[in-house]
């Protein structure tokens, strides 16, 4: 991905420039990540949202951008209701992040505040929200619930919190020379990285373009580099468009495919041809348009990704399903809280029979007004208030544990979710396949997934359920599955191991065999971190990671494999990219 914070400053400023002040005409709905808005700006033009995870694009085009869908999606609705008609009033975007904001004064006709689209363009969690004038989220064009993103989930009503940042060094920071040249004494990694983990709005790309200006390469070490003053200046360049303006986007062709595309004019590429353009509206369209086999990314991985394909799909359906059922036992609760009034409003027709008029709407009873059926007598309207009095009054025993199996299991399917991403081998992905299989998921190529009968019985970890790693001269075990989970947790891992879990987010089950020997907290960091990198919280930049002794973990009884409970456990807040020294922790193991 190369739709980095400096391309969304270049796009920040071009949208400034033709749409600010602009008329939002019309709204549609390309597919399920693709939103495209008309505009009437600097002439009549057309704003698209490319969401795609790790593969983001926002750009402006003259272009017709057709709907690929007839799909009415609660986002769409509204979409059309608060943003069609409205008014750009402001773009913004906060320094150095992938994340862009219109604020939006609504057509008068809606009789609501102002609104904004917040597109963040952030990796995995790439999506498209709109917020009202007090920051509350009213919908998203992917939800993301607790189950999925516990330390900031999306969803209707919450409040909108920012991406969480890390502290890092402005590019432009006059000072920067000098703290790159400390920060590199002693650090094993190579220059671009170390960009990348210290400057702020540094992707791989930018990063790498830095050093390449500065005289490195792609494999020359921070210890390498003996001018710091070098890079900085290249830092400065690089960045310096972000107060001037002056942006000069480019792609990098190798024949007639592109390999990356930039803000600025690539040079990192000695043996490409590379093309400037007008705008970075044109690159980020073209480039999106004509996605080439020499893009950055793994050929080999291309049949994997077919193979995850449907398993994603079916997955998905599933916890919309599940989401669905969850929703309307959620109503059922919420109506309990109703039967008295609803056992009350039966008693007063039987105590009024006499008084209400055939074919009444509604009566009225010390001073409370009872609604009726008007086809309905009043001995019929008593004993449908009755019937919803005895499923309301019900519901406050039935729902809570359907409530509770229901929450279990799109934790388990969201767990098998991130196996599913994290699939590195065909092994792996065949195991995670069979626990789908197991659970009633039909896996016929996209076609969705229907629910079976549950299959409780014992199963036996297939190969590629885990693996194991090494960590200082320890061995590792880390589950690829909820299977391989329930493996190391269970059958490998001694009583004396420390076990690693992120804290209520979905993700392995780590093992570090200690041969009962103390943990220094620098190797318990290190194996957290792994168990971070292993999570639905990968891409955070700080994650919490639980761990105890392995003694201290039990199944919870009758539940999916996998699910546990556990207790006398530490927290440790890590950042699963990072290669620092430990932050701080209770260190009880």
């Amino acid at each position: 991905m190369t739709f980095d914070a400096l391309a969304t400053h270049a796009v920040r400023d071009e949208l400034e420039r033709r749409i600010a002040g602009g008329h939002i005409d019309d709204v549609r709905l390309i597919d399920e990540r693709r939103v495209a808005f008309e505009v009437f700006g600097d002439g009549r033009l057309t704003l698209v949202f490319s969401m795609i995870p790790n593969d983001p694009r926002i750009y402006l085009t003259s272009n017709k951008v057709r709907r690929g869908t007839d799909t009415v999606t609660p986002f769409l609705l509204l979409l059309r209701k608060y943003v069609r008609g409205s008014r750009i009033t402001a773009i913004g975007q906060p320094r150095l992040e992938r994340v862009l904001v219109l604020r939006l004064a609504t057509h008068p006709r809606t009789g609501t505040g102002d609104v904004a689209l917040i597109a963040e363009a952030t990796g995995r969690r790439t999506n498209l929200i709109l917020v009202d004038e007090h920051e509350s989220i009213m919908d998203a064009l992917i939800r993301l619930p607790k189950s999925v993103n516990a330390v900031r989930p999306i969803l209707p009503h919450l409040r909108y919190i920012p991406p969480p940042r890390e502290p890092k060094l402005d590019p432009l920071d006059s000072a920067l020379g000098l703290t790159l040249e400390r920060a590199a004494h002693g650090a094993e990694c190579t220059a671009w990285s170390l960009l990348v983990r210290l400057v702020d709005g540094m992707s791989p790309l930018a990063a790498r373009e830095v050093i390449a200006r500065a005289g490195g390469t792609t494999e020359t070490t921070a210890v390498e580099v003996t001018r710091w003053d070098d890079v900085a200046s290249a830092l400065h360049a690089l960045a310096a468009p972000i107060e001037t303006g002056e942006w000069e986007p480019s792609i990098a062709f190798a024949g007639d495919d592109w390999r990356a595309f930039a803000p600025y004019k690539l040079q990192q590429f000695p043996d490409a041809t590379v093309r400037t353009f007008q705008t970075m509206s044109e690159v980020v369209e073209l480039t999106g348009t004509a996605r080439s086999a020499s893009a950055p990314r793994a050929i080999s991985s291309a049949p994997r990704a077919m193979l995850k394909q449907p398993l994603v799909e079916a997955i998905d359906a599933r916890l919309e399903q599940l989401r669905r059922k969850r929703g309307s036992l959620e109503r059922s609760l919420a109506s309990a809280d109703r039967a008295n009034e609803l056992r009350e409003a039966g008693e007063a027709i039987l105590a009024s029979v006499t008084a209400i008029e055939p074919g009444a709407a509604s009566f009225e009873w010390n001073g409370r007004r009872i609604d009726l059926y008007p086809t309905l007598s009043p001995v019929q309207n008593a004993e449908a208030y009755f019937r919803e009095y005895t499923s309301a009054r019900d519901a406050k025993t039935i729902v809570p544990p359907l409530l509770d199996e229901v929450a279990a299991e799109i934790d388990h399917v969201a767990g098998l979710s991130v196996h599913v991403t994290l699939a590195e081998r065909d092994d792996e992905l065949k195991a995670v396949r069979g626990e789908l299989t197991s659970l009633g998921l039909q896996l016929d190529h996209g076609k969705g997934a229907t629910r079976a009968r549950d299959q409780k019985r014992k199963q036996e970890a297939p190969k590629g359920a885990y693996r194991r790693d090494n960590v200082d001269g320890f061995e590792v075990l880390v589950g690829r599955s909820a299977l391989g989970n329930e493996t190391v947790t269970f059958k490998l891992a001694d009583a004396g191991d420390v076990w690693f879990h992120t804290r209520g987010i979905p993700g392995a089950h780590v093992v570090l065999r200690t041969n009962g020997k103390p943990q220094p907290p620098e190797r318990i960091e290190q194996v957290a971190r792994l168990a971070a990198a292993q999570s639905a919280a990968r891409e955070e930049p700080r994650v919490p990671v639980d761990y105890t002794f392995k003694r201290y973990v039990r199944r919870i009884p009758g539940a999916l494999p996998g699910r546990v409970t556990y207790r006398e456990e530490s927290t440790v807040f890590v950042n699963p990219t990072a290669t620092a020294g430990p932050t701080a922790s209770s260190g009880r193991a």
